[in-house]
């Protein structure tokens, strides 16, 4: 309890004071790698009597290829349909009958799994984890049925949604080869096609104990995490991993796509291409952002929304992966003939900020911001082991939270100007008009 009321006494200090040379706290932590190559890292937090068991696997859509595509997620479903030795649904069982609770994650580049449970009950989770790392059943029957639900939450959660069925198309073309030009569920052609042989291949090549990271936090002991890690996973065989290294060629010219959609509002959307999520850039990419329309004294918010009056709302999205990344741009005006114009105000004032720089107060004013972001992104063991663990998978790096913030430090309007030379140009970005269906 201390260790966190000292968190939160450094977090409050935070929000009013901004210091050169900033320490983070570093995450404590103990970790260990069994000789098959699993990491494991224990955080202690004896608060209360609970603990977290996460298995992190190196593997998300990025790593598909064309044709395969949804993989990842769809055995993200599979996982939780029987192994061996537990029936369908008896994962969910044992942990309920011991007030415990379980979910799952796929992304671009991991994917997770973790229960929740009374601290006592630990053996149970990494059991259930260590079983269904290598003795997955794949039933055939099951696989169709679960293609079902996988097509249907395509259907509701992106293709009914005009703005994230969008922003597929705008992927789509802006990357062709690489594992990124395809949304994390896959395409539904795919869904269709994929095979429990499929499934199976990409099971076993992923699914092994090095790629992977078996993470708990809570109310437990390293001691005890190696010895029920060393009698579940010991056994387990390393496997060759195979990724796909298949990269984008060098965009030549600004790509653009007029997307027609079921909606009556027309949207302005960019996407530009960023180097991976731990360059040295990102930094000064994320404060680009803020400055041209993220925060609420943006240049875009305050010139088109406020004075002019010609958007509705105008946001930035970025996406930060283990090889490269993204951002999405995007503004919404009040009519289909103001997209033009909505475009090029978002370059006048990036030409703007890259001819004139950014003054003193409003590169204060992002520094703030951003520090205080990084910081409270540890607010508590949950944050902090999840951000942890994520920079160690994808980036093989305890310490990028405080690079970043050094970064941050040091931040200057030249490091702004540079990014915006080399990322904010549209030989780098896809553009993209959403437009109300033609009737």
């Amino acid at each position: 309890m201390k260790k966190i009321l000292t968190l939160v006494l450094f977090f409050t200090l935070i929000i009013f004071t901004f210091s050169e040379n900033l320490q983070v706290p570093k995450p404590n932590y103990t970790s260990y790698e069994l000789e098959n190559g699993l990491k494991i890292y224990i955080f202690e937090d004896h608060s209360i009597p609970l603990a977290k068991v996460s298995v992190w696997y190196n593997v998300g859509s990025i790593d598909e290829f064309n044709g395969k595509t949804g993989l990842s997620h769809f055995l993200e479903h599979v996982m939780f349909l029987g192994t061996d030795s537990l029936n369908k649904q008896d994962i969910d069982i044992l942990l309920k009958s011991v007030g415990g609770t379980n979910n799952a994650q796929t992304s671009y580049d991991y994917t997770v799994y973790f229960e929740e449970i009374p601290s006592a009950k630990l053996e149970l989770a990494i059991a259930i984890e260590a079983d269904r790392m290598r003795n997955l059943k794949i039933d055939s029957e099951e696989f169709n049925r679960e293609r079902e639900v996988v097509k249907q939450e395509r259907r509701m959660n992106l293709e009914s949604n005009f703005f994230q069925s969008a922003l597929e198309d705008l992927q789509a073309t802006a990357f062709k080869y690489s594992g990124l030009n395809h949304q994390v569920i896959g395409w539904m052609d795919d869904l269709n096609n994929l095979t429990v042989e499929d499934m199976r291949n990409h099971y076993t090549t992923y699914y092994a104990p090095n790629n992977a990271i078996l993470s708990v936090s809570g109310d437990i002991y390293p001691e005890d995490v190696l010895t029920l890690a060393k009698k579940y996973f010991d056994d387990y065989k390393p496997q060759e991993i195979k990724r796909n290294t298949i990269k984008e060629p060098e965009q030549k010219s600004e790509n653009f796509i007029k997307i027609e959609k079921n909606t009556n509002i027309p949207v302005m959307v960019m996407l530009y291409k960023l180097p991976a999520g731990n360059s040295e850039d990102i930094i000064s990419i994320g404060s680009i952002m803020d400055i041209l329309v993220n925060s609420q004294n943006s240049r875009i918010n305050t010139r088109l929304k406020l004075k002019e009056n010609v958007i509705m709302e105008a946001g930035a999205l970025p996406f930060l992966i283990r090889n490269q990344s993204y951002a999405i741009l995007y503004a919404v005006p009040y009519n289909e003939s103001q997209l033009d114009y909505v475009k090029n105000a978002f370059d006048q004032e990036l030409e703007n900020i890259f001819k004139n720089g950014v003054n003193d107060e409003e590169l204060e004013i992002i520094k703030k911001n951003t520090l205080k972001s990084l910081i409270f992104s540890q607010k508590n063991i949950k944050n902090v082991e999840q951000i942890t663990i994520s920079n160690i998978l994808k980036y093989n790096d305890e310490n990028l939270l405080q690079k970043n913030i050094n970064i941050v430090e040091n931040l200057n309007s030249k490091d702004i100007e540079n990014s915006i030379k080399k990322y904010f140009v549209p030989n780098n970005r896809t553009v993209g008009y959403i437009v109300p269906k033609s009737k």
